[in-house]
């Protein structure tokens, strides 16, 4: 009875230590944020829209603080911002990566932020513009990517950025 109680200790011992050997939790899909921009501005028709780049420190670090503030501010791994150089025309598209979940929880309040300030009438919005945001703003993510898009295609677009995953 001893050998009996002994062996099956030993089986249960052994399967602990081969269950520590088993796959590893995936880590998060890596995706190319530039590519997914350049396709959605192929897919679907934006008019006007310009880089906000973040490296460019005369032109688009401006264009960034006023339409996000506080977004240059982060530790951000991927940054693809296309703002519209003509207000009213409406079209808008955010797609960041951040380097952790709380960074990814700040980009999505600033996204969320932007939305708000487009989406109610006020200084420098007009009201076709608050009437596009209204109806086609989209705040949307995915572990630490997040999304922001204004585009009467929101709903196909955000299903794009879903379909990366």
């Amino acid at each position: 009875m001893k050998k009996l109680i002994a062996l099956c200790m030993a089986a249960a011992l052994c399967l602990s230590a081969l269950s520590a050997c088993g796959p590893k939790p995936a880590e998060e899909k890596q995706v190319d944020l530039a590519a997914f921009a350049q396709s959605v501005q192929e897919k679907h028709e934006f008019s006007s829209l310009e880089k906000a780049d973040p490296a460019d420190e005369e032109f688009g670090v401006i264009m960034l603080e006023n339409a996000y503030p506080g977004l240059k501010d982060l530790d951000l791994e991927q940054v693809e911002v296309y703002l519209a150089m003509v207000s009213f025309s409406g079209g808008e598209l955010a797609v960041v990566q951040a380097k952790d979940a709380d960074g990814a929880a700040k980009v999505k309040e600033i996204f969320q932020a932007r939305v708000t300030a487009k989406t109610t009438d006020g200084p420098g919005n007009y009201p076709e513009e608050v009437e596009m945001w209204q109806r086609s703003a989209k705040v949307a993510d995915h572990g630490n990517y997040v999304l922001l898009v204004n585009h009467p295609d929101s709903e196909a677009i955000v299903s794009e950025f879903e379909a990366l995953f």
